[in-house]
Protein backbone atom coordinates (compact mmCIF):
# COMPACT_ATOMS: atom_id res chain seq x y z
CA UNK A 1 0.00 0.00 0.00
CA UNK A 2 2.87 2.35 0.85
CA UNK A 3 4.18 3.11 -2.67
CA UNK A 4 0.77 3.20 -4.33
CA UNK A 5 -0.40 5.60 -1.64
CA UNK A 6 2.57 7.87 -2.29
CA UNK A 7 1.57 8.12 -5.96
CA UNK A 8 -2.04 8.87 -5.01
CA UNK A 9 -1.08 11.54 -2.47
CA UNK A 10 1.40 13.23 -4.81
CA UNK A 11 -1.29 13.45 -7.51
CA UNK A 12 -4.24 14.34 -5.27
CA UNK A 13 -2.89 16.51 -2.49
CA UNK A 14 0.08 18.28 -4.02
CA UNK A 15 3.36 19.29 -2.44
CA UNK A 16 5.21 20.05 -0.25
CA UNK A 17 3.54 17.59 2.12
CA UNK A 18 4.41 15.62 5.22
CA UNK A 19 2.83 12.16 5.27
CA UNK A 20 2.66 9.86 8.29
CA UNK A 21 1.51 6.24 8.04
CA UNK A 22 -0.46 4.61 10.85
CA UNK A 23 0.54 1.14 9.65
CA UNK A 24 4.26 1.89 10.00
CA UNK A 25 3.73 3.58 13.36
CA UNK A 26 1.80 0.61 14.75
CA UNK A 27 4.42 -1.79 13.42
CA UNK A 28 7.17 0.02 15.33
CA UNK A 29 5.15 0.13 18.57
CA UNK A 30 4.38 -3.59 18.25
CA UNK A 31 8.08 -4.37 17.75
CA UNK A 32 9.05 -2.39 20.86
CA UNK A 33 6.35 -4.05 22.97
CA UNK A 34 7.38 -7.49 21.72
CA UNK A 35 11.11 -7.04 22.36
CA UNK A 36 11.10 -5.36 25.78
CA UNK A 37 10.43 -7.22 29.05
CA UNK A 38 6.78 -7.80 29.88
CA UNK A 39 5.38 -4.96 31.96
CA UNK A 40 7.74 -2.33 30.61
CA UNK A 41 5.84 0.91 30.12
CA UNK A 42 6.07 2.99 26.94
CA UNK A 43 5.97 6.80 26.90
CA UNK A 44 5.92 8.98 23.77
CA UNK A 45 8.03 12.14 23.97
CA UNK A 46 5.62 14.20 21.90
CA UNK A 47 8.18 16.87 21.01
CA UNK A 48 9.35 14.38 18.35
CA UNK A 49 6.08 14.85 16.45
CA UNK A 50 3.09 16.55 18.10
CA UNK A 51 0.88 15.67 15.12
CA UNK A 52 1.02 12.03 16.27
CA UNK A 53 -0.01 12.68 19.87
CA UNK A 54 -3.60 11.57 19.30
CA UNK A 55 -2.60 8.41 17.45
CA UNK A 56 0.04 7.42 19.99
CA UNK A 57 -2.24 8.09 22.96
CA UNK A 58 -3.97 4.88 21.93
CA UNK A 59 -0.74 2.93 21.46
CA UNK A 60 1.44 3.99 24.40
CA UNK A 61 0.96 4.20 28.16
CA UNK A 62 1.96 7.84 28.63
CA UNK A 63 2.89 10.98 26.74
CA UNK A 64 5.58 13.38 27.89
CA UNK A 65 4.78 17.06 27.33
CA UNK A 66 7.52 19.69 27.64
CA UNK A 67 5.56 22.92 27.23
CA UNK A 68 2.19 24.46 27.95
CA UNK A 69 1.53 24.43 24.21
CA UNK A 70 2.04 20.66 24.04
CA UNK A 71 -0.35 20.23 26.96
CA UNK A 72 -2.95 22.29 25.08
CA UNK A 73 -2.56 19.95 22.08
CA UNK A 74 -3.27 16.98 24.36
CA UNK A 75 -6.39 18.70 25.71
CA UNK A 76 -7.66 19.25 22.16
CA UNK A 77 -6.97 15.58 21.39
CA UNK A 78 -9.01 14.55 24.43
CA UNK A 79 -6.09 12.74 26.07
CA UNK A 80 -6.74 12.00 29.74
CA UNK A 81 -4.67 14.08 32.17
CA UNK A 82 -3.53 11.02 34.11
CA UNK A 83 -1.71 9.79 30.97
CA UNK A 84 0.50 12.89 30.79
CA UNK A 85 3.98 13.47 32.19
CA UNK A 86 4.49 17.22 32.53
CA UNK A 87 8.18 17.86 31.98
CA UNK A 88 10.34 20.77 30.81
CA UNK A 89 12.83 23.15 32.41
CA UNK A 90 10.73 26.33 32.39
CA UNK A 91 7.47 25.63 34.17
CA UNK A 92 5.90 28.91 35.28
CA UNK A 93 3.41 29.49 38.08
CA UNK A 94 0.78 30.69 35.61
CA UNK A 95 1.18 27.70 33.29
CA UNK A 96 1.22 25.13 36.09
CA UNK A 97 -1.85 26.66 37.66
CA UNK A 98 -3.70 26.42 34.33
CA UNK A 99 -2.60 22.81 33.90
CA UNK A 100 -3.55 21.80 37.45
CA UNK A 101 -6.93 23.49 37.18
CA UNK A 102 -7.59 21.22 34.20
CA UNK A 103 -5.94 18.07 35.54
CA UNK A 104 -7.05 18.42 39.19
CA UNK A 105 -3.54 17.24 40.00
CA UNK A 106 -3.78 14.07 37.92
CA UNK A 107 -0.84 12.94 35.86
CA UNK A 108 2.84 13.08 36.74
CA UNK A 109 5.09 16.13 37.11
CA UNK A 110 8.86 16.22 36.83
CA UNK A 111 10.94 18.36 39.16
CA UNK A 112 13.96 19.80 37.35
CA UNK A 113 15.38 22.10 40.05
CA UNK A 114 14.81 23.53 43.51
CA UNK A 115 13.00 26.49 41.93
CA UNK A 116 10.75 24.14 39.94
CA UNK A 117 9.89 22.34 43.17
CA UNK A 118 8.73 25.67 44.65
CA UNK A 119 6.57 26.36 41.61
CA UNK A 120 4.81 23.00 41.86
CA UNK A 121 4.49 23.27 45.64
CA UNK A 122 2.91 26.74 45.40
CA UNK A 123 0.37 25.67 42.78
CA UNK A 124 -0.50 22.41 44.52
CA UNK A 125 -1.03 24.23 47.82
CA UNK A 126 -3.15 26.95 46.23
CA UNK A 127 -5.42 24.52 44.39
CA UNK A 128 -5.53 21.90 47.12
CA UNK A 129 -4.24 19.03 45.00
CA UNK A 130 -1.64 16.36 45.68
CA UNK A 131 0.91 15.61 42.97
CA UNK A 132 2.79 12.54 41.83
CA UNK A 133 6.29 13.71 40.97
CA UNK A 134 9.38 12.33 39.28
CA UNK A 135 12.72 13.79 40.34
CA UNK A 136 14.80 14.39 37.25
CA UNK A 137 18.44 13.39 37.61
CA UNK A 138 20.78 15.38 35.38
CA UNK A 139 23.04 13.69 32.86
CA UNK A 140 25.45 16.62 33.12
CA UNK A 141 23.56 19.19 31.07
CA UNK A 142 20.93 21.87 31.77
CA UNK A 143 18.19 19.32 32.43
CA UNK A 144 17.45 17.98 35.88
CA UNK A 145 19.45 18.11 39.13
CA UNK A 146 22.67 16.61 40.34
CA UNK A 147 22.29 14.02 43.08
CA UNK A 148 23.03 16.48 45.90
CA UNK A 149 20.32 18.91 44.77
CA UNK A 150 17.94 16.03 44.13
CA UNK A 151 18.30 14.74 47.69
CA UNK A 152 17.81 18.26 49.07
CA UNK A 153 14.52 18.54 47.22
CA UNK A 154 13.58 15.07 48.36
CA UNK A 155 14.14 16.13 51.98
CA UNK A 156 11.78 19.09 51.52
CA UNK A 157 9.09 16.98 49.87
CA UNK A 158 9.32 14.55 52.75
CA UNK A 159 7.76 17.16 55.00
CA UNK A 160 5.40 19.19 52.82
CA UNK A 161 2.52 16.71 52.44
CA UNK A 162 1.72 18.01 48.94
CA UNK A 163 3.62 15.56 46.76
CA UNK A 164 4.36 11.88 46.44
CA UNK A 165 7.74 10.97 44.94
CA UNK A 166 6.96 8.11 42.60
CA UNK A 167 10.40 7.78 41.03
CA UNK A 168 13.19 9.21 38.92
CA UNK A 169 13.31 10.64 35.43
CA UNK A 170 16.44 10.52 33.28
CA UNK A 171 17.34 11.36 29.70
CA UNK A 172 20.94 11.63 28.54
CA UNK A 173 20.67 12.44 24.85
CA UNK A 174 19.79 10.85 21.52
CA UNK A 175 21.41 8.48 19.02
CA UNK A 176 23.27 6.70 21.83
CA UNK A 177 25.35 3.56 21.67
CA UNK A 178 24.51 0.58 23.87
CA UNK A 179 27.58 1.14 26.02
CA UNK A 180 26.30 4.56 27.11
CA UNK A 181 22.85 3.19 27.89
CA UNK A 182 24.41 0.47 30.04
CA UNK A 183 26.49 3.06 31.93
CA UNK A 184 23.42 5.24 32.55
CA UNK A 185 21.34 2.35 33.87
CA UNK A 186 24.13 1.37 36.24
CA UNK A 187 24.19 4.93 37.59
CA UNK A 188 20.40 4.96 37.99
CA UNK A 189 20.54 1.67 39.87
CA UNK A 190 23.10 3.11 42.31
CA UNK A 191 21.11 6.33 42.86
CA UNK A 192 17.91 4.37 43.48
CA UNK A 193 19.67 2.28 46.10
CA UNK A 194 21.03 5.32 47.94
CA UNK A 195 17.82 7.37 48.06
CA UNK A 196 15.61 4.37 48.84
CA UNK A 197 17.72 3.47 51.87
CA UNK A 198 17.95 7.05 53.14
CA UNK A 199 14.33 8.11 52.58
CA UNK A 200 12.59 4.74 52.98
CA UNK A 201 11.07 4.90 49.51
CA UNK A 202 9.27 1.81 48.25
CA UNK A 203 8.15 0.94 44.75
CA UNK A 204 10.22 3.46 42.81
CA UNK A 205 9.41 4.03 39.17
CA UNK A 206 11.97 4.91 36.51
CA UNK A 207 11.07 6.94 33.45
CA UNK A 208 14.08 6.53 31.19
CA UNK A 209 14.89 7.85 27.72
CA UNK A 210 17.44 5.46 26.18
CA UNK A 211 17.88 7.64 23.07
CA UNK A 212 17.91 4.67 20.69
CA UNK A 213 19.52 5.21 17.31
CA UNK A 214 17.93 5.73 13.90
CA UNK A 215 19.99 5.40 10.72
CA UNK A 216 18.93 8.23 8.42
CA UNK A 217 21.48 7.95 5.63
CA UNK A 218 22.29 5.33 3.00
CA UNK A 219 25.95 6.29 3.07
CA UNK A 220 26.30 5.62 6.80
CA UNK A 221 29.03 3.09 7.48
CA UNK A 222 28.14 -0.58 7.88
CA UNK A 223 28.97 -0.26 11.57
CA UNK A 224 26.65 2.72 12.02
CA UNK A 225 23.81 0.91 10.29
CA UNK A 226 24.36 -2.23 12.33
CA UNK A 227 24.38 -0.34 15.63
CA UNK A 228 21.12 1.38 14.62
CA UNK A 229 19.31 -1.85 13.74
CA UNK A 230 16.03 -1.71 15.68
CA UNK A 231 15.84 -5.34 16.81
CA UNK A 232 19.51 -5.42 17.75
CA UNK A 233 19.14 -2.31 19.96
CA UNK A 234 15.94 -3.55 21.59
CA UNK A 235 17.48 -6.95 22.35
CA UNK A 236 20.40 -5.28 24.15
CA UNK A 237 18.11 -2.88 26.00
CA UNK A 238 15.83 -5.72 27.10
CA UNK A 239 18.81 -7.60 28.54
CA UNK A 240 19.89 -4.51 30.50
CA UNK A 241 16.39 -3.88 31.85
CA UNK A 242 16.03 -7.47 33.03
CA UNK A 243 19.16 -7.02 35.16
CA UNK A 244 18.19 -3.57 36.48
CA UNK A 245 17.50 -3.44 40.22
CA UNK A 246 15.96 -0.84 42.48
CA UNK A 247 12.81 -0.10 40.46
CA UNK A 248 9.42 -1.77 40.57
CA UNK A 249 8.30 -0.17 37.30
CA UNK A 250 10.29 1.00 34.30
CA UNK A 251 8.83 3.16 31.54
CA UNK A 252 10.86 3.71 28.39
CA UNK A 253 10.46 7.17 26.89
CA UNK A 254 10.95 7.31 23.13
CA UNK A 255 10.44 9.93 20.44
CA UNK A 256 12.79 9.63 17.46
CA UNK A 257 12.99 5.82 17.57
CA UNK A 258 9.22 5.55 17.87
CA UNK A 259 8.15 7.78 14.99
CA UNK A 260 11.02 8.32 12.53
CA UNK A 261 10.17 5.39 10.29
CA UNK A 262 6.48 6.24 9.81
CA UNK A 263 6.92 9.50 7.93
CA UNK A 264 8.04 10.95 4.63
CA UNK A 265 8.26 14.39 3.08
CA UNK A 266 7.04 14.89 -0.48
CA UNK A 267 8.49 17.71 -2.54
CA UNK A 268 7.98 18.36 -6.25
CA UNK A 269 10.66 18.98 -8.87
CA UNK A 270 10.14 22.51 -10.15
CA UNK A 271 13.21 22.89 -12.37
CA UNK A 272 16.15 20.86 -13.69
CA UNK A 273 19.25 22.57 -14.97
CA UNK A 274 22.92 22.20 -15.71
CA UNK A 275 25.54 24.71 -14.54
CA UNK A 276 28.82 23.73 -16.12
CA UNK A 277 29.38 20.09 -15.20
CA UNK A 278 26.98 20.24 -12.24
CA UNK A 279 23.34 19.19 -12.45
CA UNK A 280 20.78 20.82 -10.19
CA UNK A 281 17.22 19.87 -9.28
CA UNK A 282 15.11 22.61 -7.70
CA UNK A 283 12.23 21.41 -5.51
CA UNK A 284 9.37 23.27 -3.81
CA UNK A 285 10.52 22.20 -0.34
CA UNK A 286 13.83 22.97 1.32
CA UNK A 287 15.98 22.88 4.44
CA UNK A 288 13.34 24.94 6.26
CA UNK A 289 10.99 21.95 6.01
CA UNK A 290 13.09 18.79 6.11
CA UNK A 291 15.66 18.22 8.80
CA UNK A 292 17.66 15.10 9.65
CA UNK A 293 19.80 14.57 12.74
CA UNK A 294 23.41 14.65 11.51
CA UNK A 295 22.55 16.26 8.18
CA UNK A 296 25.70 17.99 6.90
CA UNK A 297 25.17 20.48 4.05
CA UNK A 298 23.65 17.76 1.88
CA UNK A 299 26.75 15.53 2.02
CA UNK A 300 24.86 12.61 3.51
CA UNK A 301 22.24 10.84 1.41
CA UNK A 302 18.86 10.18 3.08
CA UNK A 303 16.70 7.26 2.03
CA UNK A 304 14.73 8.62 -0.94
CA UNK A 305 12.25 7.64 -3.64
CA UNK A 306 11.34 9.28 -6.96
CA UNK A 307 7.63 9.33 -7.73
CA UNK A 308 6.93 9.60 -11.42
CA UNK A 309 3.77 8.98 -13.40
CA UNK A 310 2.31 5.74 -11.98
CA UNK A 311 5.66 4.49 -10.65
CA UNK A 312 7.98 4.83 -7.67
CA UNK A 313 11.74 4.37 -8.12
CA UNK A 314 14.60 4.22 -5.65
CA UNK A 315 17.08 7.08 -5.69
CA UNK A 316 20.68 5.92 -5.60
CA UNK A 317 24.03 7.46 -4.83
CA UNK A 318 26.04 8.63 -7.81
CA UNK A 319 28.87 6.24 -8.62
CA UNK A 320 31.31 9.07 -9.30
CA UNK A 321 30.56 9.25 -13.02
CA UNK A 322 28.54 11.80 -14.94
CA UNK A 323 24.87 12.44 -14.33
CA UNK A 324 24.90 13.35 -10.67
CA UNK A 325 22.41 15.92 -9.35
CA UNK A 326 22.27 18.12 -6.30
CA UNK A 327 18.75 18.57 -4.95
CA UNK A 328 18.21 22.16 -3.83
CA UNK A 329 15.24 23.76 -2.14
CA UNK A 330 13.31 26.91 -2.90
CA UNK A 331 15.05 29.25 -0.47
CA UNK A 332 17.25 32.09 -1.70
CA UNK A 333 20.36 30.85 0.07
CA UNK A 334 23.23 28.72 -1.18
CA UNK A 335 22.85 26.64 2.00
CA UNK A 336 19.54 25.21 0.79
CA UNK A 337 20.97 21.91 -0.44
CA UNK A 338 19.08 18.81 0.62
CA UNK A 339 21.45 16.26 -0.88
CA UNK A 340 24.43 16.39 -3.23
CA UNK A 341 25.51 14.23 -6.14
CA UNK A 342 22.72 11.67 -6.33
CA UNK A 343 21.82 9.45 -9.24
CA UNK A 344 18.36 9.94 -10.77
CA UNK A 345 17.09 8.06 -13.79
CA UNK A 346 15.55 10.58 -16.22
CA UNK A 347 13.95 12.96 -13.70
CA UNK A 348 11.24 15.25 -15.04
CA UNK A 349 9.79 18.52 -13.90
CA UNK A 350 6.63 17.61 -12.01
CA UNK A 351 8.05 14.39 -10.56
CA UNK A 352 7.97 14.14 -6.75
CA UNK A 353 10.83 13.18 -4.47
CA UNK A 354 9.97 11.39 -1.23
CA UNK A 355 12.42 11.87 1.64
CA UNK A 356 11.98 8.87 3.93
CA UNK A 357 12.34 8.36 7.70
CA UNK A 358 11.25 11.85 8.66
CA UNK A 359 8.46 11.03 11.11
CA UNK A 360 10.43 12.59 13.99
CA UNK A 361 11.43 16.23 14.42
CA UNK A 362 11.55 17.15 10.71
CA UNK A 363 8.02 18.53 10.80
CA UNK A 364 8.85 21.02 13.58
CA UNK A 365 12.62 21.60 13.64
CA UNK A 366 13.15 23.40 10.34
CA UNK A 367 13.58 27.20 10.13
CA UNK A 368 9.99 27.48 8.98
CA UNK A 369 9.67 31.28 9.00
CA UNK A 370 12.59 31.94 6.64
CA UNK A 371 11.51 33.65 3.40
CA UNK A 372 7.83 33.61 4.42
CA UNK A 373 7.03 30.44 2.49
CA UNK A 374 3.88 28.52 3.40
CA UNK A 375 3.97 25.73 5.94
CA UNK A 376 3.40 22.37 4.20
CA UNK A 377 0.21 20.43 4.74
CA UNK A 378 0.34 17.38 7.03
CA UNK A 379 -1.46 14.13 6.19
CA UNK A 380 -2.06 10.96 8.19
CA UNK A 381 -2.73 7.72 6.32
CA UNK A 382 -4.78 5.33 8.44
CA UNK A 383 -4.36 1.58 8.35
CA UNK A 384 -7.40 1.22 6.07
CA UNK A 385 -5.89 3.63 3.54
CA UNK A 386 -8.07 6.64 4.28
CA UNK A 387 -6.26 9.97 4.48
CA UNK A 388 -6.81 12.49 7.27
CA UNK A 389 -5.57 16.03 6.84
CA UNK A 390 -3.96 17.13 10.12
CA UNK A 391 -2.96 20.58 8.87
CA UNK A 392 -3.76 22.56 5.75
CA UNK A 393 -1.07 24.42 3.87
CA UNK A 394 -0.67 27.52 6.02
CA UNK A 395 0.46 31.03 5.11
CA UNK A 396 3.12 32.38 7.44
CA UNK A 397 3.77 35.82 5.92
CA UNK A 398 1.41 37.12 8.64
CA UNK A 399 4.02 36.13 11.26
CA UNK A 400 6.85 37.93 9.50
CA UNK A 401 5.46 41.44 9.26
CA UNK A 402 3.50 44.02 11.18
CA UNK A 403 0.00 42.89 12.07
Amino acid sequence: MYESKLIEIAETYGTPTYVFFEEELTKQVDLIRKMLPQGTGLCFAMKANPFLAGALAGLTDKLEVCSYGEYEICIREGIAADRLVVSGVSKTLEQMEEIMCYSKGRGTYTIESKQQYEVLKTCAGKLGVRLNVLLRLSSGNQFGMDEESLTQVLSQIDGDDLMDVVGLHYYGGTQKKAEKVEKELKLLEEVAKRISETYKLDGLELEYGPGLRVSYFENDSAGEKESADAERQLTKLACMLEKLQGYNQVTIELGRFLTAYCGCFLTRIMDIKQTGKSGYIIVDGGIHQINYYGQLMGMKKPYMKLIGENEVREVGQNDGGQGGYSVCGSLCTANDVLVRDIKLDCPKTGDVISFERCGAYSVTEGMALFLSRDLPQVLYVKADGTVERLRNKTEINIFNAKE
